[in-house]
């Protein structure tokens, strides 16, 4: 077989390193079209896109691993050091309870966060079962559930309009209700108010969660759905709840799983508004 390295070497071709065919014991007819076949400028423009977008996919992912690893980090750490004091003893009897329900809370945060990465997960790999839905007897439900937790945050909610059915499933809906109304509720603040809006818009059916809180000031909106990301101004507030920063993340997966789109903005009198658009299904007769 003949082993000289082919003499066109320009950049037009398919392979950067055209010797290396050679190293595959291909025939040379084979080993010749490859190297001198003239490629179409949208046949390139089309495998840069897709290489750009491995790219970013991998980015993405090695981002997601880092923000994880950092995520368990914090808890870890706490349970760590609260353990090591206690075992060095003499710690008074009310300290060490103390130690104990903080080893306790950090557990319950992990676990918390353990369950929201799984529920991400599903929505981002898996077709949901859906059905017909009615979404005033789904906030209603959801309001119910969360009364207890509402009432001890101080925090009024009120449920109003009404809404076309949509195709979804309901197990996905309780979750976008909970996780829009509960991430309300720590911004509401005690004696605020959440108001849950039920619309048909454009052949949409639109659930607007508004709170009476500060906003999120000059935060870009969609950074809000990204992955454990939190606004400067409520960092505290969220460490204080317990929440895993995958609440709006998780919104926004199962909204796309169900063909429907989120997108939040600062309202004029102060506040924020979470809207969530799913396709309306035709009256029933």
């Amino acid at each position: 077989m003949n082993t000289d390295t082919p003499s066109d070497t320009s950049t037009d071709t398919l392979y950067e390193h055209p010797e290396d065919l050679l190293q595959e014991e291909l025939p040379p007819e084979v080993v010749d079209f490859l190297v001198n076949v003239d490629i179409p400028p949208e046949v390139n423009d089309y495998l840069d896109s897709l290489v750009n977008e491995m790219r970013q996919r991998e980015a993405v992912q090695a981002q997601f691993v880092s923000d994880v690893s950092h995520e368990i980090r914090t808890p870890l750490t706490a349970i760590r050091g609260t353990a090591e004091t206690l075992l060095d003893g003499d710690v008074p009897p009310d300290m060490s309870k103390r130690f104990l329900e903080q080893i306790i809370d950090e557990c319950d945060r992990l676990t918390r966060m353990a369950n929201d990465l799984l529920t991400l997960q599903r929505a981002e790999a898996t077709d949901m079962d859906l059905t017909r839905l009615n979404l005033r007897t789904l906030a209603e439900n959801c309001a119910l559930l969360m009364d207890s937790m509402l009432e001890e945050r101080g925090v009024n909610l009120e449920i109003v309009g009404e809404a076309p059915d949509v195709n979804g499933n309901s197990d996905a809906i309780n979750q976008i209700l909970f996780n829009l109304i509960e991430n309300a509720s720590r911004y509401a603040g005690e004696g605020g108010t959440i108001r849950v809006e039920l619309a048909g818009m454009q052949d949409h059916s639109v659930i607007a969660v508004k709170d009476t809180g500060p906003g999120f000031g000059d935060e870009v909106p969609a950074h809000l759905f990204d992955r454990f990301y939190r606004a400067d101004q409520s960092r505290s507030r969220e460490h204080k709840s317990g929440n895993s920063g995958l609440g709006l993340a998780i919104v926004k997966a199962l909204t796309t799983a169900m063909g429907g789109t989120v997108e939040a903005a600062n309202l004029a009198d102060g506040g924020a508004v979470f809207i969530v658009a799913l396709p309306s299904l035709p009256a029933e007769d």
